[in-house]
């Protein structure tokens, strides 16, 4: 066995040597990741893609599932983490270009389960093309829909694998007429998704262009190149939007990855072409869609000429043979003739080489299988179309350079040797540059932590190492060389911010699946694992070899971080180790978030239940290795208002009284700025103002249409948009939250006549609207106050300070100290008038009650908290989108899970052809923990569910809820006791967990107390 081992790990060597010496060649790579939903057959897929390089055997290929090395992705099934493997492949001679040279092909294989979807974010970032794999029967799933949007995103070409055609056969019993039927329509759906793609991008960029110049003529010169190029690749993408995906251009294949075979059309195009008496070409345009042969013409005619009597091309040429062998193994295995041909005489005429024993094997379906991949082998075909569909790094580069690599937000001018060096790092980038000159640049996208024992170089057992999982953009990554660590915060203009490290490059290794084998140099355009960047990059960063170089753009998440739990040792000695392990869990993780809460408690936030139980299991046994305790799941809610609500506070020192008036912003508001945090922070926070010409038009175009998505004709919310964004002068929290504070007023104490605006409305001049002008009383006829608000020094301290208790109120309701959502907020002043003779100090009282500014923060925080209590508050609960698959035996027990849960059903439909009912739902977060556990037992198994966090909905039960008329007394009981009020539930849990004040009453009835019995 040691020395199998030693051969296997020569062999290994020998293979990354001839591998590392074809990453110089750009133009002959292909980095490409494989997306699917789970259970899809993606790393079914990868392994035999690995089989064809002999790391593993032909026959284990599908069940060995080599790119899930991790125990728990064996036990579960399931993929968790991304993984990457090098493979070489040399493409079919083309009579025009002679001879190829053989392709390094860096395959990705990623998750398809909704928590572990972070890590298809990595995987697709450091990707040039991605295999979008589909179930014919499960048909295009949530996450199909999340991974098409995430290659979108990022810019990947891509091509689609029709998978599991034989459950067609075997399970659903469809005929081949039927089965081209179900993956014509599915072609359809899933081009219908990527067109809306392009069409949502067409639209907002031409809203952007119109909203810019606004029909007026365009400068000339060098502004109009950025729109010029921007322009052209919205009018590229619209060309090619009726058909992402076409069979006759060889994008589409169609396979049983379990069983080893797959095929594109075109090599049914060749093998009938001369029988037909026409090119393969042309027979390749008919094989798919509505072309049909026509036997006593002997010509390729269409439907009208057809008349409905003949069987389409597809099925008659390609599906037909393909399902006589799967009828006739199926009569050998039951003993009785085959309708046709039997599998030997199929095999002796196909000319196939499978060995004699195969084919007389006991075993029908290991015969059948054996025919089937002699015929229609699995990896030439799939690694045929990434070398003829997807593109190579240098191809790719110009199109995705704007997504990797935006324009940097500059806070201060550049020196023109700097711009220059700023422009020819991005440019390099743009071009996969290796040349001399060419800056070089890598983006590290997740810490990977690995095994010792499986790197190369290195022993010991049980412990890891952590290593970068990134790839090289531009110029050449040597070992020893001197790079800079960027994070995503860096501004090329103020390098000396903290934000840039310096590192030397200790280790490059090529990825193996889980081996990780050292080299020397890795050129731009390749996959690689970096050594020793443990102590400088947290989850990703950038490498430069320049400081004028801007960090590579922000990933992009289909998820938030939603269920937490605290965890501590059971012996309290452990903590170090805890503390330690929770590091390393933080690092090795893309999505997972660990935090310390006032509490004291230490936090762990993940995607989801399996992510989570993923992340405890990390902790427990690699990184923290000591016995835990796990809290129950906590829930993160937010606090919004259902009615108007009016509330004061007065500073300290009694000079100044703050009004503060709450009430609820339009629905749609919260959930587009929730959605746009990014676009919002360089519309309102960027000192580039081209950047916000830009993104304002978007923002205002989505919460237009989604105005108009939930408005009734003549309801009057026309102009919502308009008048609630002019009058707005701050989002809130974090400067970039769902909540807008209105310009306000200074106001007279006596008269009650506004003075003068209070702020100015910053949010609505960014995005393009003018205030309308007030009418305010002259100063002379107002009463003297105390505090003169007319000097601007005093002025701009209440300005600045009420801005910063609207902040300090929006990021912790009064409820329960979650952040507000959805919650306007308008502020009047008013000073205390002087009274008869009365005069000020000319101070603030600063040395009895602290300085004055934070006297404003605290007087506006209390008042707007305050306003909120009296404006009706509500919880606002996260909620997922819940799709469960099932059958109609167990639909009875999966709506009564659903009713337990508080769910809302969206829709329910039968999967056509099948017996399937698919049930979406809308399931509050707080009540999912458990849900898909309690719905496989209550089904025996039939019900399957995937959650995906969808939006934040308001709880309309209000926590502070008496009865006040004699029916709601009769309903409800006299203190509203009867039934539980859930909303005041969820508040006190919140509340006990943070250590807040909770009022319950301990005693209810006293007299009963004496009678319980004390146990000891």
């Amino acid at each position: 066995a040691t020395s199998r081992g030693r051969e296997y790990a020569h062999a290994m060597e020998k293979a990354v040597e001839r591998l590392s010496a074809l990453q110089s060649k750009r133009e002959n790579i292909r980095n490409i990741c494989v997306l699917a939903h789970v259970d899809h057959g993606k790393t079914t897929l990868s392994d035999g893609l690995i089989a064809h390089n002999g790391f593993i055997s032909q026959k284990l290929a599908g069940k060995l599932r080599f790119m899930d090395f991790l125990d728990d992705e064996q036990r579960r099934g399931i993929t968790m983490k991304s993984a990457a493997i090098s493979l070489l492949y040399t493409p079919k001679a083309t009579p025009d270009a002679g001879e190829p040279g053989p392709l390094l092909i860096n395959l990705i294989d990623s998750p398809g389960h909704v928590d572990f979807c972070s890590e298809v974010s990595t995987a697709a970032r450091l990707s040039d093309g991605g295999l979008v794999v589909v179930d014919v029967v499960e048909g295009i799933c949530v996450q199909t829909h999340a991974v098409l949007r995430q290659a979108w995103e990022e810019r990947l070409q891509v091509c689609l694998v029709f998978n599991k055609l034989d459950r067609l056969i075997v399970e659903m019993g469809y005929t081949p007429l039927e089965a081209y039927e179900r993956m014509r329509n599915l072609l359809h759906e899933i081009n219908g998704v990527m067109s809306a793609f392009v069409s949502e991008k067409f639209i907002s960029q031409a809203d952007t262009l119109l909203a810019t110049f606004g029909g007026d003529n365009v400068a000339e010169g060098d502004e109009t190149a950025g729109d010029d190029a921007e322009l052209e690749d919205v009018l590229t993408d619209a060309d090619h939007s009726d058909a992402a995906f076409s069979v006759d251009r060889g994008n589409v294949a169609f396979a049983c990855a379990a069983d080893g075979w797959a095929f594109r059309v075109d090599l049914f195009a060749e093998m009938y072409a001369s029988k037909l008496g026409c090119s393969s070409k042309a027979l390749q345009k008919g094989l798919w869609g509505d072309w049909f042969y026509h036997p006593k013409s002997k010509k390729i005619v269409g439907k009208k000429t057809a008349g409905g009597k003949l069987k389409p091309l597809f099925v008659q040429l390609v599906l037909d043979p393909i399902w006589k062998m799967y009828h006739a193994a199926e009569a050998e295995k039951h003993g009785y003739p085959p309708e046709g041909k039997d599998l030997a005489t199929m095999a002796a005429s196909l000319k196939v080489d499978v060995p004699e024993k195969d084919i007389k094997s006991s075993d029908r379906k290991y015969a059948l299988n054996a025919i089937l991949k002699a015929w229609l082998p699995l990896s030439p075909t799939i690694l045929e179309m990434v070398a003829t569909c997807l593109p190579s790094p240098v191809s790719s580069a110009p199109h995705r350079s704007f997504r990797l690599m935006p324009a940097p937000t500059l806070k201060a001018e550049l020196d023109p040797d700097d711009a220059r060096a700023l422009v020819a790092s991005r440019k390099a980038v743009a071009t996969c540059s290796t040349s001399e000159g060419a800056s070089t640049a890598a983006f590290v996208s997740k810490m990977l932590a690995v095994p010792m024992s499986a790197v190369q170089g290195m022993t010991g057992v049980g412990d890891s190492v952590f290593l970068g999982f990134g790839r090289v953009y531009s110029g050449v990554l040597r070992e020893g060389d001197k790079m800079y660590v960027i994070n995503g915060a860096y501004d090329p203009s103020q390098p000396e911010d903290g934000a840039c490290e310096e590192v030397i490059i200790e280790e490059l290794y090529l990825m193996m699946g889980q081996g990780m084998f050292r080299v020397k140099e890795v050129p731009a355009g390749n996959v690689l694992a970096i050594g020793g960047l443990e102590k400088y990059v947290l989850k990703s960063a950038t490498l430069s070899s320049t400081k004028m170089c801007p960090p590579f753009g922000n990933m992009m998440f289909q998820v938030a971080p939603i269920v937490k739990v605290a965890v501590e040792p059971e012996n309290v000695s452990d903590m170090p180790a805890l503390v330690e392990g929770l590091r390393l869990l933080n690092r090795s993780d893309a999505f997972v978030e660990v935090g310390l809460m006032e509490t004291g408690e230490h936090v762990i936030a993940a995607a989801g239940e399996v992510h989570l139980e993923r992340c405890i299991a990390d902790l427990r046994e690699r990184f923290a290795k000591v016995a835990l305790k796990v809290s129950p799941p906590l829930v993160s809610f937010r606090e919004s208002v259902s009615d108007t609500g009016t509330a004061e506070a007065t500073t300290s020192n009694g000079l100044l009284t703050i009004r503060a008036t709450a009430s609820p912003l339009p629905a749609y508001f919260p959930r587009v700025f929730e959605d746009s945090v990014e676009s919002l922070r360089k519309v309102l926070l960027s000192a580039q103002i081209d950047d916000a010409d830009k993104l304002a038009p978007e923002i205002l175009s989505k919460l237009k249409t989604s105005r108009e998505a939930v408005a009734i004709d003549g309801d009057g919310t026309e102009g919502d948009v308009e008048a609630n964004l002019s009058e707005a002068w701050a989002l809130g929290p974090k400067q970039v939250g769902p909540n807008l504070l209105m310009v306000g007023e200074t106001i007279d104490a006596e008269t009650g006549m506004p003075l003068r605006s209070l702020g100015k409305p910053l949010v609505g001049e960014a995005f393009g609207f003018t205030r309308t002008k007030r009418e305010y009383a002259t100063p002379e006829s107002a009463v003297p106050s105390l505090i003169d608000l007319s000097d601007p020094t005093v002025m701009s301290t209440v300005e600045g300070n009420a801005l910063t208790g609207f902040q300090m109120a929006t990021s912790r309701g009064p409820l329960c100290e979650e952040s507000l959502f959805g919650v306007k907020v308008s502020l009047e002043v008013i000073a205390k008038p002087r009274q008869g003779d009365e005069e000020g100090d000319g101070g603030f009282g600063e040395e009895q009650y602290g300085p004055f500014s934070g006297q404003v923060t605290s007087a506006t925080r209390e008042a707007i908290r305050r306003a909120v209590l009296k404006a009706g508050p509500r919880l606002v609960e996260a909620m997922y989108l819940s799709v469960i698959t099932t059958t109609a035996e167990a639909l009875g027990g999966t709506y009564s899970v659903l009713g337990r849960r508080r769910a809302k059903i969206l829709s329910e439909t039968i999967r056509e052809g099948t017996g399937v009912f698919i049930i979406h739902s809308y399931l509050p977060v707080a009540d999912s923990f458990g849900f898909a556990d309690e719905l496989r037992h209550s089904s025996s198994g039939a019900s399957n569910a995937q959650l995906m966090l969808s939006h934040w909905e308001r709880l309309d039960i209000d926590p502070f809820f008496t009865p006040k008329t004699e029916e709601e007394r009769e309903e409800f009981g006299e203190d509203g006791d009867v039934g539980p009020n859930m909303a005041r539930q969820f508040v006190d849990a919140t509340r006990r967990r943070k250590g807040l004040k909770v009022e319950e009453t301990l005693v209810k009835v006293a007299t009963k107390q004496r009678t319980l019995s004390r146990k000891a």
